[in-house]
């Protein structure tokens, strides 16, 4: 069977044989439905005529009856049926007097006479005094009255006929327009064929001409001249041959190279590292591939606009370019030239398809640092980049494109976290390490579905009274296996996988809710929390506070929420609309680690914050320090001035204490007073009393 169904498969896939079998089905169902249109009109006529001729003999046979009927001679009656039954080839035949009573019957072998005695045709044709007939599809059945010669009924004869020639004609006729179907078929089915291969030689054509063109022909003219709708669709094919091998071309181009520098990118160069670094395997050779990202480029195209950014990317494309040319001719390299490209953003890759050494590579990634060291004119305005540069040699540090660029990507980031303007070569440690930062962002993913993280809080102490007049909440991590983990454990993790807004949110809610149940305990102290950049720049930031702070049922004047000063002076007109909603409302804001920005005065007098707080790092150092304690001065003058509150954070010694005391700070937090504590502790520590003693000793 299954080479029958291929063979089937094979010959239904030519649209010819569709065609010409579809018309050889369509003249065969023409052919029989006029062919039995015909039989069913000469099965009518035979079937009447063969009717009237038995109902004629009938009739005739049975008048000859009409003296044995009036003197009721049952047996003459009896032989007289016999003989007609067999005369005439009747399948049933009996006779009833007007009594209803019967005189004489034959039947054909299996039939009933009981049954026979009934027949509703007999009876009316006894009721009635006349000839009865029911004509079926080959049965013939006739009750007819039987009359004296003075015209008395006297009795009724039925009888019953299969009508055997008309099935014999019917079959007949059957057989023979069989044959002629055949005959038809046998006839116009091969011209068919012929007439359909001619009429879709022209779809042949522009079958083929779609073949070529899947793959990649398109330089081609399909010929077509039937003046009909195929000629039309031909000229069609032809315009869109020449319209695709242009996008093609266009499409090539978009597809492999960089638009705005004219580099190759992403896709080129993949596909270059996985063939220079699969040869360089094969022939015992060293490449490797550089991957670079622009320092401070973001604030640049900030600053300047994107067409500007744009025009500084292809300058900087262009030193790129510049300098692995004159490394390659400088080495005598006869082989394949360094390829630059641009990954995208303000990240560009080189690939070194032969070096001597590892060396080799880090002195072009030096010279590429020093490149973009040099100041860039746009604009009337010198600007400066720098470039962090990560170095993948192979194949000892891969052998595929992929892992070759993530891998001088991971070195990258550690030159970048080095400060940047530097080149790093991959260490397997990198890979651990992102390994590890993996696994930590999963577990964080995990600690915030489980409510795996706890809030700690910082007390703040007036410096005069020695009482606790706020608090601050610091997130804190109950891993699992590793315990208790403090916020630099996570926090970088948490910034870098998205979820710092979503673990703030939790903070800010778990802050209000506790913050009021502390006010049941007759602790009614602001709670400050801080604002992560993403939760700051998100729309509806004010309302995801508000909805906090009613769902906690605390006063709003019971909030102080903390900006860094990097984030107020990012933006400070939406930094202004994003506060002065919510602060006129009661909130409180707090400028932290105030002193480590770059803050505008023009911009600071009009910033709605009601707290400065002052880094660590200066109240650390101002006891050795007098720069340090210069700043902290100033700070503290300034907040004095614009009548705004401060707080020292990390005060630690009394020595700090003593000396921001002097200068007039209002609040101070650090470990001279208390650590970070769970929310219980830090009720008993407020009640208890331990932050006047420590202030009074």
């Amino acid at each position: 069977m299954a080479p029958i169904r291929k063979a089937i498969s094979r010959v239904m896939r030519s649209l010819v044989m569709k065609f010409t079998l579809l018309t050889g089905m369509l003249i065969f169902a023409t052919t029989l439905m006029l062919m039995t249109l015909e039989n069913i009109a000469a099965q009518r006529e035979t079937r009447n005529l063969l009717a009237e001729s038995s109902i004629a003999r009938l009739q005739a046979s049975t008048d000859r009856m009409a003296v044995a009927f009036a003197g009721n001679d049952v047996e003459f009656i009896q032989v007289y049926l016999t003989e007609m039954m067999a005369a005439l080839n009747l399948s049933e035949v009996y006779a009833i007097n007007n009594r209803r009573e019967v005189l004489g019957s034959a039947f054909a072998e299996g039939l009933e006479p009981e049954r026979l005695v009934q027949s509703d045709l007999a009876v009316m044709a006894l009721g009635a005094g006349d000839r009865r007939a029911a004509l079926g599809s080959t049965t013939l059945e006739v009750a007819v009255p039987i009359y004296t010669a003075s015209r008395r009924l006297v009795g009724v004869v039925f009888a019953s006929q299969e009508l055997t020639e008309l099935v014999r004609s019917r079959n007949a006729a059957i057989r023979r327009q069989t044959l002629i179907a055949l005959f038809a078929l046998g006839i116009f089915l091969p011209l068919a064929a012929l007439i359909v291969g001619r009429a879709l030689k022209p779809v042949q054509t522009l079958t083929d001409a779609a073949r070529l063109a899947s793959s990649k022909t398109l330089d081609m003219r399909i010929d077509v001249r039937t003046g009909d709708e195929l000629e039309v669709l031909a000229n069609a094919f032809n315009r869109m041959f020449a319209r695709l091998d242009g996008n093609l071309k266009r499409i090539h181009r978009l597809a492999y190279v960089d638009l705005v520098t004219e580099l190759p990118n992403r896709e080129r160069f993949r596909k270059e590292t996985e063939r220079v670094s699969r040869k360089a395997l094969e022939d015992g050779e060293t490449g490797a591939v550089l991957f670079l990202d622009l320092d401070r480029f973001k604030r640049v195209n900030d600053s300047l606009g994107i067409g500007e950014g744009d025009r500084m990317l292809e300058m900087v494309a262009r030193r790129l370019s510049e300098v692995t040319r004159g490394c390659d001719l400088a080495a005598g390299r006869i082989g394949e030239p360094s390829l630059v490209a641009r990954l995208g953003g303000d990240e560009f890759t080189v690939l070194l398809p032969s070096i001597d050494e590892p060396a080799d590579a880090a002195r072009i990634a030096n010279k590429l640092v020093d490149a973009i060291r040099l100041p860039f004119e746009i604009s009337g305005h010198q600007v400066f980049l720098g470039v962090s540069i990560g170095i993948a040699v192979f194949p000892q540090d891969g052998a595929d494109p992929e892992s070759l660029i993530r891998h001088a990507d991971l070195a990258m980031a550690h030159a970048k976290r080095d400060g940047g303007s530097s080149a790093r070569f991959f260490e397997s440690a990198m890979n651990q390490s992102a390994f590890e930062r993996l696994v930590l962002e999963n577990e964080l993913r995990d600690a915030v579905l489980k409510d795996q993280l706890v809030v700690f809080y910082q007390p703040k102490i007036d410096m005069k009274t020695g009482a606790v007049a706020g608090a601050e909440a610091l997130v804190r991590w109950q891993h699992p296996t590793a315990g208790l983990l403090s916020p630099g454990a996570f926090i970088e993790a948490a910034e870098e996988c998205g979820l710092i807004g979503e673990i703030g949110d939790w903070v800010l809610r778990a802050a209000c809710i506790e913050a009021a149940r502390w006010r049941t305990l007759g602790i009614e102290i602001p709670v400050a929390v801080n604002v992560s950049a993403m939760q700051f720049e998100r729309e509806g930031f004010a309302e995801s506070v508000l909805h906090a702070l009613e769902l906690a049922d605390l006063p709003p004047h019971l909030l102080e929420l903390e900006l860094t000063e990097s984030i107020a002076m990012e933006n400070p007109e939406r930094a202004i609309v994003q506060v002065q909603p919510l602060r006129d409302r009661g909130v409180n804001f707090a400028i932290d680690d105030f002193g480590t920005g770059h803050s505008s005065l023009s911009y600071l007098t009009r910033m709605p914050f009601d707290v400065f707080k002052i880094d660590q790092s200066f109240v650390r150092d101002m006891t050795t320090d007098p720069h340090a304690c210069i700043v902290v001065e100033t700070i503290l003058a300034m907040a004095k001035a614009l009548k705004l509150e401060t707080v020292a954070e990390g005060v630690e010694t009394q020595e700090q204490f003593e000396m921001l005391r002097a200068e007039g700070a209002t609040l101070a937090q650090g470990f001279l007073f208390a650590r970070p504590m769970p929310a219980h502790d830090f009720v008993e520590y407020t009640q208890g009393g331990s932050a006047k003693r420590a202030v009074a000793e």
